[in-house]
């Protein structure tokens, strides 16, 4: 029997079995938030649905990931949809004829699933602020390398959980922060996004362990600063590690104030910056309930702050925000479509074209093309502070599942796209075909507009735009 792909870790979470846990302190001295008392949660969903049910569905608040795969119905016609709901908002959208159910593999429920295999731990994947988890890594990094590397708390969470970033340069505690051309890389902005940190962390790893040895990782080190942030959101991420919750997205702010976290709560701190916050409804939501809820006010979440604290203090040339899972290489505007930016001629010689991308089986492009943003942290980080950024959307379940045919994992497994296998062999393959590119964006910071291009491309002197 082949494994199944969402397994969750089980660290000292469960009070009272799997059903309603209560609010109380961690092992660590955290303060766990509660489940709600009907114990509702997110699950995969799928059905048939046309064009006037895929209108209700974005309505409803899907993250937009949801549907950017599927292709628009012809008159009369219906395609298929996977999506991330509550068990309340399912219950609605069947009320108005969008006919859903939950999708099953196994002859189960992906969060049942899921629920199921809470005890079996994990190969790769672990927690952020639990003993043994990510945040105590990089405090170890940062002990171990105190030539080269400083850790900085950035901010606190919701929650009260501290935020951190390495600032990994030569003579690092000794060096003012933002003194050389920067980079930053950032992880789990996205909760449920558990390969994104796993990329942070390796790269963390790559360029450490090679300095003094590998020329080219020596000289970046000594003359730029790489700044890591292995996850933006640790309640969030923090929060899947739990019993039915490895499909929560956003952070874990309490949204109605009852001292419960439901699938109500939570902002999605990818729509919760400054720059165009609440342009439209259509590049956020409004709506608590929604994936992409864009919060009460611009930077209202503490998170969102500690990312634009650190952008304003360092400033940055570069900015790679890694995300899951499209295989995409987005750069550029996102709060409206076809809108190009005069650093485009940048954007486009770094990460290629659909025949020649600079991380192999990825689509690079305009963000807006893959759906429209506002309130988004790379748009942000472009026109407040003048970062050149990215978003690679790293690969799906579905593809790295299906890469050897002769290995456990099976495509049929996946219980949605996010759910990256757990499996060593295969995470760090998708990291090493991610290497090139964020080592050429890094050395990249000493000249951005000459820029170190992976594809063999050079940025022209000059563009004119027809019209």
């Amino acid at each position: 029997m082949r494994r199944k792909l969402f397994g969750v870790m089980a660290v000292g979470v469960l009070v009272g079995g799997l059903g309603v846990t209560s609010a109380g302190a961690a092992p660590d001295g955290r303060q766990e938030p509660a489940q709600t008392a009907d114990d509702d949660h997110l699950d995969v969903y799928v059905g048939k649905v046309d064009l006037r049910e895929l209108a209700t569905l974005r309505a409803a608040g899907v993250d937009p990931h949801d549907l950017a795969a599927t292709t628009a119905a012809s008159a009369g016609g219906e395609v298929d949809v996977e999506v991330v709901l509550s068990g309340q908002q399912a219950d609605e959208l069947v009320a108005e004829g969008v006919e859903l159910e939950p999708k099953v593999v196994d002859g189960q429920t992906v969060a049942a699933l899921s629920t199921q295999q809470v005890e079996q731990g994990m190969a790769v994947y672990r927690e952020y602020g639990v003993p043994g988890g990510l945040k105590e890594e990089f405090e170890q990094i940062a002990a171990d390398n105190p030539d080269i590397t400083k850790l900085v708390t950035i901010g606190q969470t919701v929650q009260g959980q501290d935020i951190v970033a390495l600032k990994v340069t030569r003579r690092a505690n000794q060096t003012r922060d933002g003194r050389r051309p920067a980079t930053l890389f950032v992880g789990a902005q996205h909760a449920r996004e558990w390969i994104t940190p796993e990329m942070i962390r390796r790269l963390t790893h790559y360029v450490i362990d090679g300095y003094g040895t590998d020329p080219t990782l020596t000289n970046l080190v000594n003359t730029t600063e790489l700044w890591f942030v292995p996850v933006a959101n640790p309640d969030g991420y923090d929060w899947t590690f739990q019993p039915d919750q490895r499909m929560w997205r956003k952070n874990l702010a309490d949204n109605n104030g009852d001292g419960q976290i439901a699938p109500g709560d939570g902002v999605d701190p990818n729509r919760n910056f400054t720059t165009k916050w609440g342009y439209d409804n259509e590049g956020s939501s409004p709506e608590p309930a929604s994936e992409t809820y864009r919060g009460p006010a611009p930077a209202s979440e503490p998170e969102t702050r500690a990312l634009d604290g650190l952008m304003s203090r360092i400033g940055f040339e570069f900015l790679i925000n890694y995300h899951s899972a499209a295989e995409l290489l987005l750069w550029g505007t996102g709060w409206q479509v076809s809108t190009p930016t005069p650093d485009d001629a940048i954007y486009e010689a770094m990460t290629g074209d659909d025949a020649t991308p600079a991380v192999a089986g990825y689509d690079p492009d305009i963000s807006a093309e893959l759906y429209t943003t506002n309130g988004e942290t790379t748009e942000h980080a472009h026109s407040t502070y003048g970062v050149l950024s990215f978003t690679p959307e790293m690969s799906t379940c579905e593809t790295v599942s299906e890469s050897d045919p002769n290995d456990e994992w099976d495509p049929a497994d996946c219980g949605s796209v996010f759910h990256f296998p757990d499996d060593e062999e295969l995470i760090q393959a998708e990291f090493e075909k991610n290497i090139p590119f964020a080592i050429a964006t890094a050395q990249s910071a000493k000249d951005p507009d000459d820029p170190v291009s992976v594809v063999g491309r050079q940025v022209p002197d000059f563009v004119v735009d027809s019209f």
